[in-house]
């Protein structure tokens, strides 16, 4: 009788290893089958704008009534975005798609410049700053940032992508390519679409494309000449635009002090209004950090103040060059010729494409190789931005 007993314990004990062998290997295969096939390409018509989005003569688009501008925005084509579906990702924790992201976003941002991932159970701010953890990247600020955004509050690297009007169309442009300090990466992510035939797109433009279409004798003179950047920001108390404090992120003038000083720039405070004026120059073209290569990376159109003097948030004003809150000239002061900049524009948005957005889209940016923008828009939208160091 002891015997049989200790046979049927032996057997139950044996069960319950085989039971828990079986779910690890099912679990394994599980496991295989979600990383191998977790994200699938994007064709190019499941990006197809659902309406056509007009680019010349559109209100309050920069240089949109002068020469060179297409009727309208491009769709997206096969090398811009790349573009993939997560499959089964419900199945693995916000972290590990990060991780498994990572390793796409290594094969394919260095060839295509921007890889937008659709179908990620992203649907917060928290989770997409999780997501961007797990993807490995150091966080960077946004101080000294020349856009209108600010932090989500409760998460200190979460940004709004710009608390411009909706009626304002953001040009083309790399991420603070008006400065020596700037981002490698710019991740958007989606928590609220601009509904059909609203607008609200990011339109997208590689550099190498943009840089190959420019008048090499603009180009030229832009290098021999350099671009000087200048910046005017009023007291938070005034209420215009982007406040010194807002950009900066402190109330305390002496950590501004410490950063354009550590910076290299000229700068100087207007005890009269509190406000702050600084100025640097910088070449058109700088070398990838990684591969050495020149890279087309300026914004002097953006930086101009003919960018503002089109904005609702300054029409109707008439102030002096330098007292709109960005203005570019050559390096020795002198004005840019009104056709230089509106060839800058032109042939960014000739080169430029646009895709819908859908709640959840997740896409990365390598800042050096593409440029993004905005689209005016009607109704509701919702983008985040995160920014990283490498």
């Amino acid at each position: 009788m002891a015997t049989r007993a200790m046979f049927k314990v032996f057997g139950r004990v044996l069960l319950r290893a085989n039971n828990r062998l079986s779910h690890r290997l099912l679990t394994t295969k599980t496991t295989q089958k979600v990383t191998s096939k977790l994200f699938t390409r994007l064709t190019k018509e499941s990006l197809q704008q659902k309406a056509q989005n007009p680019i010349a003569k559109r209100m309050y688009l920069p240089g949109s009534h002068g020469q060179g501008f297409p009727k309208y925005l491009a769709n997206a084509r096969d090398d811009l975005p790349y573009a993939v579906q997560a499959e089964a990702a419900d199945q693995l924790c916000i972290m590990e798609l990060g991780q498994k992201a990572r390793a796409e976003l290594n094969e394919y941002l260095p060839k295509y410049g921007v890889v937008l991932f659709r179908g990620l159970p992203v649907d917060n701010n928290s989770a997409f700053s999780e997501f961007c953890d797990g993807l490995g990247y150091a966080p960077m600020s946004y101080k000294s940032g020349t856009g209108n955004r600010r932090k989500v509050q409760g998460l200190d690297r979460v940004f709004t992508s710009t608390e411009d009007p909706k009626e304002f169309n953001i040009e083309l442009h790399n991420e603070m390519a008006c400065s020596t300090i700037y981002p490698r990466k710019v991740i958007f992510y989606c928590h609220q679409a601009p509904g059909d035939a609203c607008g609200g797109l990011t339109p997208l433009a590689r550099n190498s494309e943009v840089f190959s279409k420019l008048d090499m004798r603009i180009i030229a003179k832009l290098q021999q000449r350099q671009i000087r950047y200048h910046r005017y920001l009023t007291d938070e108390s005034a209420g215009l635009y982007a406040s010194w404090q807002q950009s900066f992120q402190t109330d305390d003038p002496r950590e501004v002090d410490k950063f354009l000083d550590a910076a290299g720039f000229h700068y100087e405070w207007n005890q009269s209004d509190n406000s702050l004026t600084y100025w640097y120059i910088l070449p058109p073209i700088i070398p990838h950090p990684v591969s050495g290569e020149p890279k087309w990376f300026t914004q002097p159109h953006v930086h101009h103040n003919t960018y503002y003097k089109e904005s609702p948030m300054f029409e109707g004003s008439t102030l002096p060059n330098n007292k709109y809150p960005t203005h570019a000239t050559y390096g020795d002061g002198e004005e840019f010729e009104p056709e230089v900049i509106q060839h800058i524009r032109a042939i960014g948005w000739q080169c430029a494409v646009g895709f819908p957005w859908q709640n959840g889209d997740v896409m990365v940016i390598d800042n050096f190789l593409a440029m993004h923008s905005r689209l005016s828009f009607t109704g509701e939208r919702k983008i985040y931005a995160f920014l990283t160091a490498d």
